[in-house]
């Protein structure tokens, strides 16, 4: 859907890459993913990072990328999905506009997952404004996704300043197996990092299902 801020991020992203945080943050979301086993992710802000290319997801046959402001995946999707993947992209939108972007989301998919950063960001707007508009701690975040979803549940995100939830619940038992394949993953990607590992492609991302 078109907020206040598409143009501007549309400028953005024909001088700059941005999109890759979702790169960065796969090892939070893709153990749920992979418990859920969609047939179909949709990537909802995804920038230009690829993120649903990356996936180590067998069960998603469809995996479809969109935002507004990235003209070749600019469409709004005309189907539903069983997971929606949702990753630095609410703060970038104006709070009397949240409620809106959040019930659009809903659309697509009962289950999504959010990743929320809630401090400034290094970038500014072409107005000066800085890139996060919405700067709400997490309390906050999480009634904005239940008012949409009916459900909010927190789930890790190892970053100060940053915020996650999924908007569906999880057995005990799933909670153990994802803790085991974060464990995994997390692994993985400090390694990864130990070797000076750097996010020139997003196809370099770490996983643990993958040789490095």
């Amino acid at each position: 859907m078109k907020t206040r801020n598409i143009d501007a991020y549309r400028q953005l992203h024909e001088e700059r890459r941005y999109g890759n945080t979702a790169v960065r943050m796969r090892r939070f979301v893709e153990p749920w993913m992979q418990l859920a086993n969609p047939g179909s992710v949709l990537d909802y802000g995804a920038g230009q990072g690829g993120f649903v290319d990356i996936l180590d997801l067998p069960s998603a046959v469809v995996r479809d990328s969109y935002d507004p402001a990235i003209p070749q995946i600019a469409a709004r999707p005309e189907r539903t999905y069983d997971m929606v993947v949702c990753i630095d992209v609410m703060e970038h939108i104006e709070p009397n506009e949240v409620a809106d972007v959040l019930a659009d989301i809903a659309t697509f998919a009962p289950k999504a997952l959010f990743i929320i950063d809630t401090q400034p960001a290094r970038a500014t707007l072409p107005d000066g404004r800085n890139a996060h508009t919405t700067l709400e701690p997490a309390s906050w975040w999480k009634r904005q996704i239940e008012a949409a979803f009916g459900h909010a549940t927190a789930v890790p995100v190892f970053r100060k300043g940053r915020c996650a939830f999924k908007t569906y619940p999880s057995s005990l038992g799933e909670w153990v197996q994802f803790s085991r394949l974060l464990a995994g993953e997390e692994i993985a990607y400090q390694v990864w990092r130990l070797r000076g590992g750097r996010f020139a492609d997003p196809k370099d991302a770490p996983s643990i299902t993958r040789s490095e």
